[in-house]
């Protein structure tokens, strides 16, 4: 598991309003990441990238196309240029 802790913010448009998030990436205990997202400290929603290369909401309760709009905000701070 890491022990550095990954965090940024990201923009992204909820329910039809441009907020900024926290994105936190956490580990389970077999050393998947997930990626907890707040909103001014309140945390909205937990996602993960599945293997089968889909976005799904761990805990939250965010529609399907905000849920692959946020997953691809993700890649992109994520993934090396």
């Amino acid at each position: 598991m890491s022990t550095t802790a990954i965090n940024f913010y990201i923009i992204v448009e909820i329910d039809g309003r441009e907020s900024q998030l926290k994105v936190v990436q956490l580990e389970t205990t077999d050393g998947v990441p997930y990626y907890s997202c707040k909103h001014k400290e309140i945390e909205i929603t937990q996602l993960r990238n599945e293997t089968y290369g889909k976005w799904e909401q761990l805990w939250g309760n965010l529609d399907d196309k905000t849920i692959q709009d946020l997953g691809s905000k993700i890649e992109e701070k994520i993934m090396p240029p």
